[in-house]
């Protein structure tokens, strides 16, 4: 290979002439002799004896691409060597690329090529790759996330959609569960009232218990020929108190005759038919009236011997019961 920093024009002339006898390619030997396409041009022309003018200016270029590789390694733009040597800009790229290769960064050369030279954007990303302290493992990973970008903005957008569902279905959900919450209170006050009822009605049941137990015990004592004597004896007694007292007597008539009344709608019918003709009849009318009503007479006569027999009933045995207790 070719050193361009120590060889001359005329030596890297002979290493072309060299490789195109061999029959080496442009490019083969533009990469080992470092010259252009325009120098090897020039070299073939005088190997084919068709040398000419082009042959000085040939010897120039190649004077200028060594000018410029030396100043590309005092580390020199291409700019500012195509400023200083007055070459074209697409020769310093030739040139510039040449120098690259010496410097075995074939990469670079083939990076340049495709962008055509256009480096800042790799210059942009390489500055924000060493701002946040990135490897070149992270870009990468982080440019395969990008290329599934699309996918995951659908994805974003399918999950949002589901989750505006999701919320409707649970604000719907929250709204029944109010509601099914307000029926359990409900149904809880109303369990807790019938609770309150039964407890209520047991008390009662066990209080008609004692007193069904009560009565049982006393017709057991009665249902004799003992307790029959001490009924009939009572009894005897009671009805000559109620026949000799006369205040006890009328109590126990007047007693039983608002019973009756209040106890059977046809004797407060009755009872209403007396005061309002007793009100709006003379004495003249009230025999007809009386006649009319008899049936209704005698029912109320009869419902009053039945509540006065059971006033007298009760108070037997209620003087019974205090009897057997002193005893």
């Amino acid at each position: 290979m070719v050193n361009p920093f120590e060889q001359t024009p005329a030596e890297k002339e002979e290493y072309v002439l060299d490789m195109l006898e061999r029959g080496y390619s442009y490019s083969q030997i533009m990469k080992e002799c470092h010259v252009s396409p325009k120098t090897i041009s020039s070299v073939k022309k005088k190997l084919s004896g068709s040398a000419d003018d082009d042959a000085s200016k040939g010897t120039s270029q190649i004077s200028k691409e060594t000018q410029a590789l030396k100043l590309f390694n005092e580390g020199k733009k291409p700019i500012d060597v195509a400023i200083e040597l007055d070459i074209a800009t697409d020769y310093v790229f030739v040139v510039y690329q040449n120098f690259q290769r010496l410097r075995n960064q074939e990469r670079f050369i083939s990076c340049f090529e495709q962008v055509k030279g256009n480096m800042e954007p790799f210059l942009d990303l390489f500055g924000l790759m060493n701002y946040n302290g990135m490897t070149p493992e992270q870009v990468a990973e982080q440019v395969k996330y990008g290329s599934n970008l699309p996918y995951l903005e659908s994805k974003y957008s399918a999950l949002s959609n589901g989750i505006g569902f999701l919320e409707s279905q649970r604000l719907r959900l929250f709204s029944q569960l109010n509601f099914m919450q307000s029926q359990i209170e409900h149904y809880n006050r109303s369990i807790q009232f019938y609770e309150n009822e039964c407890q209520r009605k047991t008390n009662q049941l066990l209080s008609m218990d004692c007193e069904i137990n009560a009565r049982n015990n006393i017709i057991q004592d009665l249902d004799n020929d003992e307790g029959y004597t001490r009924i009939k004896e009572a009894a005897k007694r009671e009805t000559k108190l109620i026949i000799q007292n006369n205040q006890l007597s009328s109590a126990v008539t007047l007693s039983a005759t608002f019973e009756a009344i209040r106890r059977y709608p046809d004797s407060q019918t009755l009872f209403f038919d007396i005061v309002t003709t007793q009100t709006n009849a003379g004495a003249s009318g009230q025999q007809p009236w009386m006649e009319s009503h008899t049936p209704q007479l005698l029912q109320l006569m009869q419902n009053i011997q039945n509540e006065m027999a059971e006033r007298i009933t009760e108070m037997i045995i209620h003087t019974i019961n205090q009897s057997s207790l002193k005893e």
